[in-house]
């Protein structure tokens, strides 16, 4: 598949990221505990807005689950910080296709807000962009460093496991049907960069830009106020 090609040919690369990152070092204990705890706090987030219980205690309860998962981590180290994507030295060659990627996305949400007549100029744009790192370092670590990395090593199939880390992370994102495509789109495209560039401090300032963006230009949202 194109997802294959992909790879095969970043891995030929003596040193890439690509080969690093393709046969990640955990046994598959440690990937499903991985896999486990990411796919159950996506459950549990799920069952909490279903029967409609406020975004602040769903929020708190993903976030005490996760608290729960770093303790085990800092004690069993079961991870490096660096394998995991908390790194530097990769900075430099993953800014500019990053950079790319959320560029043309954020192109593409101002020109709808202007194509529906909607001002780009927004207090809220700002505020997103001030607030919404940590939530997105979160979910980015979740999401890649966690449920995807744990893929590799329990799926075969590369593009299996970026359509799995994308469909579970589109699944937190229930209720609006555009944003439930765009953030599916935005995990394979994150998911494609974090293969060849694995970077959480990258990956989490282009989610923090394109859902700053998102949230008052394409869906009229705020999502702020339902903290």
């Amino acid at each position: 598949m194109w997802y294959n090609v992909f790879v095969n040919e970043t891995a030929l690369r003596p040193g890439s990221a690509a080969i690093r990152y393709a046969t990640p070092s955990m046994s598959r204990e440690v990937a499903q505990a991985d896999v486990a705890v990411v796919l159950g706090m996506a459950l549990l987030y799920l069952v909490l807005e279903f029967f409609q219980v406020p975004k602040r205690w769903s929020f708190l309860a993903a976030g005490l689950a996760l608290a729960g998962y770093l303790a085990y981590y800092i004690v069993r180290r079961p991870h490096s910080s660096r394998d995991l994507g908390f790194r530097r030295d990769n900075i430099a060659a993953g800014l500019l296709p990053v950079g790319v990627c959320t560029l043309l996305g954020a192109a593409g949400f101002i020109g709808v807000a202007v194509a529906k007549g909607h001002s780009i100029l927004q207090p809220d744009i700002l505020t997103l962009l001030a607030l919404y790192p940590v939530w997105a370092i979160t979910q980015q670590f979740a999401f890649q460093g966690l449920l995807h990395r744990g893929l590799t090593v329990l799926i075969r199939s590369p593009s299996l496991q970026v359509l799995i880390t994308a469909a579970a992370f589109a699944s937190v994102h229930p209720g609006n049907p555009t944003l439930f495509a765009l953030t599916f789109l935005a995990g394979i495209m994150w998911s494609l960069l974090y293969r060849r560039w694995p970077n959480l401090w990258l990956l989490a300032a282009s989610h923090t830009v394109l859902a700053a963006l998102v949230y008052p230009l394409v869906l009229g949202d705020a999502p702020l106020s339902r903290i």
